[in-house]
Formats: structure tokens, sequence, C-alpha cells
């Protein structure tokens, strides 16, 4: 488990002097990748096999947000591993330890040569430490998206603004991207991740609006998609 305690600041809210949706996925990332580096068995493992772990998909639900000044703890761990990927929670509580956002996350273990998903030996995961698993909704990581009722509402290309040590769009850029095509204050939100867009790509964005759900699909121009988003207001 990896713990850390900020303050809200100016940069992270909006115009309601609420924590805007992206830095919650940026304080999320953060504290997960603060976690990966603490430990060292992991670490060095990844550093001489050349492997890194992206995400996959992400469910973050959305109890209260904190303003600005607000103290926020934000708390992460592994609840469960296989050979393929790994599942974590992260909590952000507010200074007296209550929930106010949750999410599970899935990343795969990634050969960083080619970009390739690979599966790590089971005497790797044995030295993993896992923590008990947060209770929550844990909806499927496959978003389900029927192709005939989205229709294209943009597409643009890809600014170095949204790209991360990778040389990929930053998981949390999505997020960033998407919030012209869905209202404010929605309770839920899921991703899923595919094929990471590049510097220059020119993302395609589809939507759809199915109840109390927004739908979003990011394509390439030769039918790639790089990532699904849903977007709920209730829980």
């Amino acid at each position: 488990m990896y713990e850390m305690k900020t303050v809200v600041g100016t940069s992270q809210i909006d115009k309601d002097g609420l924590l805007k949706t992206s830095s919650i996925f940026d304080l999320m990332q953060d504290c997960s990748f603060f976690q990966l580096d603490s430990e060292e068995e992991l670490t060095k493992y990844f550093n001489e096999n050349n492997i890194s772990m992206f995400l996959v998909s992400r469910q973050v639900d959305i109890y209260k947000l904190p303003k600005y000044s607000d103290k926020i703890i934000v708390r992460t761990y592994v609840y469960e591993c296989n050979e393929a990927y790994g599942y974590r929670n992260t909590v952000i509580y507010d200074e007296n330890y209550n929930e106010l956002v949750i999410c599970y996350a899935i990343g795969g273990f990634v050969d960083l040569s080619n970009g390739n998903l690979i599966r790590v030996p089971s005497s790797f995961i044995e030295k993993i430490k896992f923590d008990e698993k947060q209770k929550m909704n844990y909806l499927p990581r496959k978003i389900n998206i029927d192709n005939d009722l989205l229709k294209e509402a943009d597409r643009f290309k890809v600014k170095k603004y949204f790209i991360d040590d990778n040389n990929h769009v930053n998981n949390a850029r999505y997020i960033d991207m998407s919030l012209d095509y869905a209202d404010d204050y929605y309770k839920r939100i899921r991703i899923e991740y595919r094929t990471p867009a590049e510097l220059g790509d020119t993302i395609i964005v589809r939507k759809a609006v199915i109840d109390d759900k927004v739908l979003l699909k990011f394509d390439s121009e030769d039918n790639k998609t790089y990532a699904l988003l849903e977007f709920s207001y209730s829980l």
C-alpha cells in the first residue's frame, strides 16, 4: 500500500472550484507510479527485463468532489495479479478518511522493445504483496458500444501537450479530450484503453447518448480504436 497526502490547488480545480476530473486521474496515476517505484523487487525486475505496465482499463466512481484548499489523501495498492495483468484499487479520501472517489484499474505487462503485451513468470507474481480488495461495484473492463448508434462529433490532431514520456497520449489526457462531449458532474467513468495515440495522429470522436450514459469512441483514420469511454450520471 502506498499513500500520499496533498492539498487541492488552484491548478487542479474547475470553474466551480471543485477538483477537475482530469486531476482525479492525474492524482491516481501519480500515486500508482510512486507505489510501483517503492517496490524494489518489482522495479529491479522491470529494469532488467525492459518491462513496464500499461493501463488497460479504469473505472472511477465519484461520491463527492473536494474543493480548493481541501486536504486529501490518495491511497493505492495491488489486490490481485496474474501472469498477464495486475489489478489495483486507488481511493481518494478527505482528511478524515471518508471516501470521496474510488477506482479500480487493470494494467498489462508490456515489453518496451516492441510494445507487445507479455506474460511474466509465476515466480515473479509470488513476490508481489497484495492488499484487501476495495468494496465497490466492479463492472467489466470491456465497454460494449453499438457502432450503429455512434455519430461523429469531432476530429482533431494529437498535440504535444497530450504526450507523456512513453511518447503516447497520457491516459489522463483522454479525459481532457472528452469533456467537451459529456456534461458536468457524472458519477462514474469507465475507460478502456486500446491502441496508444501518438503525436500527430488524428483522433475521430464518435458519440452516443443512451439513457443516463454518454458513450465516446476515439478512433484513428484507419479504423483503429484508441480508447472507449463511458460517462454515467448515476452509480
